[in-house]
């Protein structure tokens, strides 16, 4: 049977100081201290993983990735993900709170395009600066650890460095595409994030945007290749995922939570967009639990 998925927040990790807003650990640290940390479970805040050696797998919404060195990867609150890594990994896990980078940069942080979206990747691999980033996690590491005065600002200026810096490498995957029509995506997603539950017509999310639906869908087919109901379905089906692999609920029960009066409606709709059953899936994965 399904299990629930644990959701952790900053105080369940190890030496977490109370009410801090920030945590940072090496990663082989973390899986030492930390059992059943490599099963799957999601945060309240955002993730940084840097790899500085080793191998595996890291699987974040059902997409899996093979790990390797110099590798940023980037989760959101609510994102679930776990990983099996070799005994030799190395690298850096730093963990913030939305509130702690609000503080400073305001809504910045809801414009990165490695957080907030299911259409992106969220690993960057690197292929120049390392060196740079490698440096970058130490630094923070070491001005996390040694408690020095106004630590909580430095930190937060290596957290803002680094976001930064990731976001001109990748963003340098989407020269040529019109930065404003980038924007109004991450505007369509974060509205979808809110409201995917109860808004169901795209016609909809044009209004509150303040564009004709054929616009919206315009701006998805150019960006990225997709529809603006694609958009809105990959969310509604990441988590039907979510609860049928990490809940006991019935089929029936997880329809009406994402949505469907019609039990039956799910089913098709969920067998059209990804070629399987809820059943089906659901005895996919039980093998791996």
């Amino acid at each position: 049977m399904s299990l629930p998925v644990p959701v952790y927040k900053l105080q369940s990790f190890p030496r977490h100081e109370p009410n801090a807003l920030f945590y940072m650990t090496r990663l082989e640290k973390l899986v030492q201290e930390f059992k059943g940390i490599d099963n799957p479970h999601s945060h309240t805040f955002y993730l940084l993983m840097w790899i500085v050696q080793g191998s595996g797998t890291h699987t974040i919404d059902f997409r899996t990735y093979q790990i390797g060195p110099s590798q940023l990867y980037f989760l959101t609150p609510g994102q679930v993900h776990s990983w099996q890594l070799s005994p030799d990994v190395q690298g850096y896990n730093l963990f913030f709170d939305a509130n702690f980078f609000r503080g400073r940069f305001g809504n910045r942080l809801y414009q990165y395009p490695f957080f907030h979206s299911h259409q992106h990747q969220p690993l960057l691999e690197l292929t120049d600066q390392q060196a740079l980033f490698s440096d970058l996690f130490s630094y923070a590491y070491k001005e996390y650890e040694n408690q020095q005065p106004n630590r909580t600002d430095v930190f937060l200026s290596f957290v803002h460095i680094l976001l930064e810096h990731a976001n001109r490498l990748y963003n340098q995957q989407w020269i040529g595409t019109d930065t404003h029509l980038y924007d109004r995506i991450r505007d369509y997603e974060e509205l979808i994030e809110r409201q995917f539950l109860t808004v169901r017509e795209v016609r909809d999310y044009a209004d509150q945007m303040n564009l004709t639906p054929n616009y919206l869908n315009h701006i998805c087919k150019k960006v990225l290749g997709k529809t603006a109901s694609q958009l809105l379905h990959d969310r509604i089906i990441i988590e039907a995922q979510r609860l049928l692999t990490h809940t006991p609920q019935s089929i029936k029960e997880i329809a009406f939570q994402v949505g469907f009066d019609d039990p039956s409606y799910f089913v098709r709709f969920f067998k059209k967009t990804t070629g399987q059953t809820p059943a089906e899936f659901r005895q996919s994965i039980l093998p791996d639990r």
